[in-house]
């Protein structure tokens, strides 16, 4: 997330429901977690390389945030920083069982942005061997990032939800 992202939707699929008022679609009972990383902290990641040539040189480092959240968070971030409130906001949540979907033929358009499942990495090698940290935080990142989304006219307009009606759908 954050400035010159190449995945924008990942936190813009959170704010497109809930800035439109519509169902949330959530795995499981919303446990799942993830990383979300600034890709300012990707690009310093990549930066630090320099100088440590030597040190990198053959590795394979993972570029991750060290904090871990869950989807139900993603819901409750997003909301706050849309001036929403998050108790309010999950009442839309509606929690799925991917298993339940196995074999269905479903649309892509709109689909969950994440994994189904938790799935995270570890920055700790990146950590170590080239002395890097993240600095940004997801959290206090979340009010600037909300105001761009505005800025740029995304909470306004339909937007992809045929993934989420067919789900919907085969829950009735």
């Amino acid at each position: 997330y954050g400035p010159k992202t190449n995945k924008p939707e990942y936190l813009d699929w959170f704010l497109d429901r809930i800035t439109r008022g519509v169902p949330i679609l959530v795995p499981g009972d919303g446990s799942g977690f993830t990383t979300l990383t600034n890709a300012e902290d990707a690009a310093s990641m990549l930066a630090s390389v320099v100088g440590k040539e030597a040190e990198a040189k053959g590795q394979v480092f993972n570029c991750a945030s060290d904090v871990l959240v869950s989807h139900i968070e993603v819901v409750d971030l997003c909301a706050k920083a849309a001036g929403k409130d998050a108790a309010e906001v999950r009442k839309t949540v509606v929690y799925y069982d991917p298993a339940a979907l196995k074999g269905k033929e479903l649309p892509k358009g709109g689909k969950f942005p994440f994994r189904e499942t938790s799935f995270g990495v570890s920055a700790d090698k990146a950590k170590s061997v080239l002395g890097w940290t993240p600095t940004h935080k997801l959290e206090e990142d979340m009010v600037s990032y909300v105001a761009e989304y505005k800025r740029l006219g995304k909470d306004q307009g339909d937007i992809e939800r045929s993934w989420d009606e067919a789900v919907l759908a085969t829950m009735k």
